[in-house]
């Protein structure tokens, strides 16, 4: 019996789907208006004119070493006091407001801490106050000298180097650091609904629970439907010639290396942590390690791409002219409180994430997956997963570039092992573009993936743009029969038939970040 296909004409007129990667010379600045922060009056907090000898009495108690009881029970009740004084008392403001992204615009954004609000530098042993200013979008305002410094430059103005400044910067009123801060921003509800899986569904009136576009187009009609998961493939562009009798896997159902799926003698599929294609034990892939049984890869290649992305989470990497560009990826780990150099650096990729995804929706319209009604942008920056493989981006990692705490450039990487990266997003902030930010950005992404060994970069770009990135960036357009078959093996992210499909060979490209100097001695 031939293969009963299934027929998704009439479900694809339930909106549009824009998007492509940005640049320097994008001039998009439309936002998806479903997401945007409700706007509220702000208002003044009464607690912040506390008198400075009584707070430095009572901030002496903040420190775990003098005195007794559980430091992490204390520290949650005097999260869970601010927020619910916030909650009477402090307002959200509107994010079109905010002129700064930075990780302080983003907590007074959500109403977590009010602008102005006074913030002491405590020492962790001594409890004393070394410094005092007010906090605003930018930074820190220093009340000893007036100068605006970035919140590592008030911890350095204030006589320490932790490189935890957040753990030790309070609130003057509410006594809360700006480190709980971070921590209730994250757990507000609002936030928690961007980066939520998306469990996909089918409707109560659905025929079947198979994805209504193809894997690969991202478009309907008539589909070839895997009998394992809700994956659909249009038999054109996956090459297939003879329509299969009876059922029939997927690709990312079936063992990487002999092609079956579980059965046959060869034991249950494993899925790989890194460019998440499915294996027999038998057939390939690393052992297990038992230490840390979640992880698993199909090969050396994969695990040292894992590794050496991993290592690089939070890390910041100094640029020229105060630039910085950091590597995040959201990690969804409770917090113990103990605030030790892994969970910090949690804490603060997590709410960089944040601030990434704001950067991101002023940079790009719209892009709403046309029959999920998933955000894929924000999906893409939260590495949101989904029981759907066409929409899972549980892989994606967020490269943003900053000064002075600013983000000014954000993009979105995946991975899928030694042989492609995908790099969808990337933008920059309005007043930045022109200014060579993406291309630095662009830059490090390259340099990190020669150094892992990744061989090809593809992106998709907007007609316009086009020769905009092969002429500066020197990519090449996804032309060839044998490179459209090899992404075709790839769950990479889609976009319309009028996106063009760029790509470039990585292999021993020079690091033009670096100096001449550096260039010298750096192998």
């Amino acid at each position: 019996m031939a293969y009963n296909f299934r027929n998704r004409n009439l479900l694809n007129t339930r909106g549009a789907y824009l998007g492509s990667s940005g640049s320097d010379s994008e001039s998009q600045d439309d936002s998806d208006p479903d997401f945007l922060t409700p706007s509220r009056t702000p208002r003044r907090s009464t607690q912040n004119n506390t008198a400075r000898a009584g707070g430095a009495s009572s901030i002496r108690n903040l420190s775990g070493k003098r005195s007794r009881g559980n430091g992490e029970e204390r520290r949650r009740g005097r999260r869970e006091r601010h927020r619910r004084r916030r909650k009477r008392k402090f307002s959200q403001v509107p994010q079109a407001q905010i002129s700064r992204r930075t990780v302080l615009s983003w907590l007074i954004g959500l109403g977590v801490i009010e602008e102005d609000a006074v913030v002491w530098y405590v020492a962790a042993q001594s409890g004393n106050i070394l410094g005092e200013g007010k906090v605003n979008r930018e930074g820190i305002l220093c009340s000893c000298c007036s100068g605006q410094l970035t919140v590592e430059e008030f911890e350095v103005h204030s006589g320490r180097k932790t490189r935890k400044p957040y753990q030790h910067i309070y609130l003057a009123g509410s006594q809360v650091s700006l480190l709980d801060c971070q921590i209730e921003a994250w757990e507000d509800k609002e936030e928690e609904e961007t980066r939520k899986f998306n469990n996909i569904q089918p409707a109560s009136k659905a025929v079947d629970r198979y994805d209504d576009a193809c894997m690969i187009c991202a478009d309907g009609g008539d589909l070839i439907c895997c009998e394992r998961c809700p994956s659909t493939f249009h038999p054109r562009c996956i090459f297939m010639e003879i329509i299969p009798q009876g059922d029939w896997l997927c690709p990312y159902c079936i063992c990487k290396y002999c092609g079956n799926g579980n059965g046959n003698g060869n034991g249950l599929l494993m899925q790989c942590s890194q460019c998440e294609k499915k294996y027999h034990l038998r057939c390939g892939g690393e052992p297990l390690d038992l230490m840390n049984p979640p992880v698993v890869f199909c090969g050396s290649s994969c695990r040292k791409i894992y590794e050496g992305l991993h290592n690089l989470l939070g890390s910041q990497n100094a640029l020229h002219d105060g630039l910085t560009w950091t590597l995040l990826q959201r990690i969804d780990e409770p917090f113990t409180g103990s605030y030790g150099e892994e969970e910090y650096k949690r804490i603060q990729c997590n709410s960089k994430i944040a601030v990434a995804w704001l950067v991101m929706n002023e940079c790009f319209l719209s892009t709403i997956d046309r029959h999920t009604r998933t955000n894929i942008v924000q999906s893409i920056v939260y590495n949101r997963g989904s029981n759907v493989t066409r929409i899972n981006y549980s892989g994606f990692y967020t490269a943003i570039l900053e000064k002075n705490d600013e983000i000014i450039s954000v993009a979105s990487i995946r991975v899928h092992g030694k042989r492609l990266a995908e790099m969808p997003f990337i933008g920059t902030r309005g007043e930045y573009r022109r200014l060579g930010m993406a291309y630095v950005l662009e830059n490090c992404i390259e340099s990190t993936l020669c150094s892992l060994k990744v061989e090809k970069l593809v992106i998709p770009s907007a007609n316009q743009l086009t020769g905009m990135w092969m002429d500066k960036y020197f990519f090449s357009r996804v032309q060839e029969e044998r490179l459209v078959k090899e992404l075709s093996l790839y769950n990479t992210v889609m976009f319309p038939s009028s996106v063009v499909r760029l790509y470039k060979n990585l292999a021993m490209l020079p690091d033009l970040n670096l100096s001449p100097e550096e260039k010298e001695g750096h192998f």
